[in-house]
């Protein structure tokens, strides 16, 4: 032990300062009591969490790449008193489980909790053994855990989950039922407790059949039977958790959330009548249900009779003016069927209140913005501080501002923005190099594509993005070296291969590779408009004009591109079509007459 100690703490001065003190210290409480400074200080802290009610336990994890995590330390609230040498023992443990020796983390957290029958040194052993598939080991310590906090309900838990996958259904059924009989408020909780521990197990016949045990005496109990339909569901029994809904419905036909899983699963097998008749009986008798009248719209709306979900979704909020889960729900559909007035008014009702105040004001801007009110949707935009639409928000002021000639404002508006992840600082460099590269200041938009791949070297988006402003630089020394740095990693990017292949059959001859390059892109996204179009134009570069038509066209059928109405134009006037030609340059100018190269093509092959 000791030597495996020193071993853990060579180049670690502090954690030796810890040990060293501990020789003259005989014996410390683990609690606020200590207040010495320096090492052992520290080791206490470190070995604190551990302790008994020294915070709560996160569930048993078997996932690789991190010590299983401990609760927060609350130091006020451990029962017992250690010695300096189980302390030290504690210390080693931990500090083995941080550096991936979890046998010599475990060794010791056993061994202490045989010793002292702590509760908490008993559950971190049973983690750490969990956690090194260890599971003769596992099951001892969470056998000891529950002998000495038998009153524990996440300690019967993990002891029945870890008897499931010995094979022991039986006794892991006497555990489960301790649960229900603990958790009896309100009723049905130790069920769905059960359900829901049984779930997470990776052998779902083992789940299943310990769940069909549980409820063995509860034939008549709702609430049980319910709990086995759910977790049938979820391992995939679906047919027979219909039936055992449906008996759990006959029990108590006033569960709504028997109404509501029944509905779910006739809705499941496509049958959509069968689904609205199940609602339509529950609120025949209980109209005033929120969750199934809920459930009941959602269902309209998934079955695109949009008149009556909103029929549904304004009982609700008439019935209760507080649920503002309904109310988002009507303002979305409100905007989906372009009632934009009626929209606005339920997500301002939305926006005075807390829980959906930051999405509130998102699709109060987006209403404002398609409605051509820019200042109105840029204040919106701006109110909007967390959430999911949090970033998306502030990019619609940064592109707002711009479009209004405010390129400048723009500017400093992103670089005021927070990135909470590396995704999101990403997005921010890439709206500052798309805004400048809209405004044609093309060199400091590769200044920012430059420094953000230094922040984050190889990110694909980031050396995509360069690439494409790189040939509007006319730098396709930049765009080829950025495609084949992802392609080198990503050998299926169809959108960089079709990138690299498109440039090299454009502006260069380099046909035959460009072919290649596309060829590869086209299997991996066969119905891709803009990859047909490149297989097209290359077949064209190649001179084989015939089967580039047979691309173009079909790219045309799947999206009419004026990108693509260019293409297909040229090869029919190569090939002797001028009439058609000029009738497909037409057609497309009429939607996009500014497009710059349908208005080339067009000059070239004259008038």
């Amino acid at each position: 032990m000791i030597d495996g100690a020193h071993k853990l703490f060579r180049g670690r001065p502090v954690a030796i300062a810890a040990l060293q003190e501990w020789n003259s210290t005989a014996s410390v409480p683990c609690m606020p009591a200590i207040r010495r400074i320096g090492g052992f200080a520290l080791a206490a802290t470190i070995v604190a969490s551990t302790l008994s009610g020294c915070g709560a336990l996160g569930p048993v994890t078997e996932e690789s790449g991190a010590a299983p995590s401990q609760g927060a330390t609350d130091l006020s609230s451990a029962r017992h008193t250690f010695d300096g040498n189980v302390l030290y023992r504690l210390l080693v443990g931990e500090l083995a489980s941080h550096r991936g020796d979890f046998q010599l983390a475990l060794t010791n957290y056993l061994d202490v909790a045989k010793e002292t029958r702590d509760a908490g040194v008993a559950a971190r052993a049973t983690k750490l053994a969990v956690f090194a598939h260890s599971e003769e080991l596992a099951l001892e310590a969470a056998r000891l855990w529950n002998d000495v906090d038998s009153s524990s309900v996440e300690a019967r838990q993990v002891l029945a989950s870890l008897l499931i996958r010995a094979g022991d259904i039986d006794s892991a059924v006497e555990h489960l039922n301790e649960i229900v009989a603990t958790l009896s408020t309100p009723p049905g909780t130790g069920f769905h407790r059960a359900a829901e521990l049984l779930g997470a197990e990776k052998d779902a016949e083992a789940a299943v059949a310990t769940m069909r045990k549980l409820v063995v005496g509860h034939e008549d109990d709702s609430e049980a039977q319910l709990a086995l339909a759910r977790l049938l569901v979820r391992t995939g029994n679906v047919e027979e958790a219909s039936v055992v809904a449906d008996r759990s419905y006959e029990i108590d036909p006033g569960n709504a959330r028997t109404a509501v899983l029944r509905a779910r699963l006739r809705q499941s097998g496509d049958d959509f009548e069968g689904a609205f008749s199940v609602l339509e009986e529950f609120l025949a008798n209980a109209p005033e249900s929120g969750t199934v009248r809920m459930t009941y719209a959602r269902m309209l709306v998934d079955a695109k009779r949009y008149e009556e979900a909103r029929t549904e979704f304004e009982y609700l909020v008439a019935e209760q003016p507080g649920n503002d889960d309904a109310r988002y729900a009507l303002g979305l559909l409100l905007v989906q069927t372009n009632r934009l007035d009626e929209a606005t008014e339920q997500f301002e009702r939305l926006a005075s209140r807390d829980s959906r105040r930051d999405v509130a004001h998102y699709y109060l801007a987006r209403i404002a913005e398609s409605q051509q009110r820019t200042a109105d949707a840029i204040a919106s935009y701006r109110r909007v501080r967390r959430g999911e639409h949090r970033l998306n928000a502030q990019i619609r002021v940064a592109v707002l501002l711009a479009d209004n000639g405010n390129v400048e404002a723009a500017l400093r508006h992103l670089h005021g923005v927070r990135s909470e992840t590396a995704r999101e600082a990403v997005r921010i460099y890439s709206a500052e190099a798309g805004l400048l590269t809209r405004v044609a200041r093309y060199d400091e938009a590769m200044e920012v594509y430059d420094t953000s791949l230094e922040s984050f070297p190889g990110n694909s988006d980031l050396l995509y993005a360069r690439g494409m402003l790189a040939v509007k630089m006319d730098r396709l020394d930049i765009l080829e070296r950025d495609m084949r740095a992802i392609i080198s990693r990503e050998p299926d990017n169809a959108d960089a291969l079709n990138a690299l292949g498109y440039t090299l059959a454009d502006r260069t001859d380099r046909y035959e590779e460009a072919y290649a390059l596309i060829k590869r892109a086209i299997e991996l996204k066969p119905d891709d408009h803009y990859i047909v179009d490149s297989l097209g134009w290359v077949l064209h570069r190649l001179g084989r004009h015939r089967e580039a038509l047979v691309q173009l066209r079909r790219a045309m059928s799947i999206n009419p591109d004026p990108e693509i109405a260019a293409h297909l134009g040229e090869v029919l006037w190569v090939l002797g079509n001028r009439v058609e030609a000029r009738a497909v340059w037409s057609t497309a100018l009429e939607s996009a007459p500014d497009d710059e190269r349908l208005l080339d093509v067009m000059e070239r092959f004259g008038p």
